[in-house]
């Protein structure tokens, strides 16, 4: 008895719960404010990941180059592009494709038909050529593109290490040719998650749209694709991607092991040390000061006092440890 009169109080108690939602009133879920709204939403968000992608852009590139001494297995060809199609995206979200470019474009047929150059990184063989966020790619060595052979042809210039594009800026074409760089084969994009965090899965780095507001300097952002940038290099077993693969649009992708083998490899206190460490190491090496990265685990231990120290039920060290360590790291890199 005691139990069903628990059991009553409990369902009024949900029923009268301020997260409940009582039908008193019906829901038009095809209210033009609100169909107004869900358009706005849409844009708003494509336009936030497709920035954060350019800005990640713009950070990685100095380092997947400045480290391929490192990296001589993973090695590729790049031009410095990050290219999407509409058909990339969800079918409720295509209508919005076009708030991926920073630039106000036309609505017209080409954005159903042919890809867009969503991010150009800084000082890349596509920056220097004059390539733009916002055109719209026409042909790739001679070839129309189109959804399904857009990546395919991209990654035949890449192999090639040569890329003539043709593409359409607002109503003006231009054709282009390119001669390749060579970076580390691991792309690095944004990914949808509340969490400041970032993850390697052997083949990509992923850093967290939450991670970008919770960062207080590209440092701090450097530090992070760097030290995912180690896990793949020494930790992991994937293989190299060209950067076809990065999705600058990536609104459900997440990260997942890329061989079985990953499956055993055990990610370990020593392991996330020595990402700190040679993650460190690789931004220097990209020109990118590490001062003031010792500053991100101290907020973090704001947020989660729980990680300050070490502990046995956690893979990473505590913060204070690893600030600790980054400090000692920089001292000794400066003494070289």
């Amino acid at each position: 008895m005691i139990y069903f009169r628990l059991l009553v109080i409990c369902f009024i108690f949900f029923l009268t719960s301020c997260a409940s939602i009582l039908p008193l009133t019906v829901i038009n879920k095809e209210a033009p404010e609100e169909q107004k709204e869900i358009k706005a939403q849409s844009k708003f968000l494509i336009s936030s990941i497709s920035g954060a992608s350019r800005k990640l852009h713009d950070i990685a590139w100095p380092i997947m180059m400045s480290n391929i001494d490192v990296c001589l297995n993973s090695k590729i060809n790049a031009f410095g592009l990050m290219v999407a199609h509409m058909d990339d995206l969800p079918l409720y979200l295509h209508s919005s494709f076009l708030a991926a470019s920073p630039i106000t474009l036309e609505v017209n047929n080409d954005a159903s038909i042919f890809p867009m150059i969503v991010s150009v990184a800084n000082n890349s063989p596509a920056d220097r050529a004059k390539l733009m966020e916002g055109d719209i790619i026409l042909s790739i060595n001679n070839k129309t593109v189109n959804y399904k052979n857009y990546k395919i042809l991209l990654d035949e210039s890449a192999i090639s290490g040569k890329l003539n594009i043709k593409i359409k800026r607002f109503k003006q074409e231009f054709s282009y040719e390119l001669n390749s760089e060579s970076i580390c084969g691991y792309p690095v994009q944004a990914m949808i998650s509340p969490i400041p965090n970032a993850y390697a899965d052997g083949s990509k780095i992923y850093i967290t749209i939450a991670t970008l507001d919770f960062v207080k300097d590209d440092q701090e952002i450097a530090f992070l694709i760097s030290h995912e940038l180690a896990h793949n290099i020494f930790h992991y077993n994937g293989e190299p991607l060209y950067e076809s693969k990065g999705n600058p649009i990536p609104i459900e992708e997440k990260p997942s092991l890329k061989n079985i083998t990953d499956l055993l490899i055990l990610q370990t206190e020593k392991k996330e040390t020595e990402a700190d460490l040679y993650g460190v190491e690789f931004a220097i090496k990209a020109g990118i000061a590490q001062d003031k990265v010792a500053n991100y685990f101290r907020r973090l231990s704001i947020y989660m006092p729980q990680l300050m120290k070490d502990s046995l039920f956690r893979m990473h060290p505590g913060n204070a440890r690893r600030v600790a360590d980054i400090e000692f790291k920089l001292k000794a890199l400066k003494t070289r």
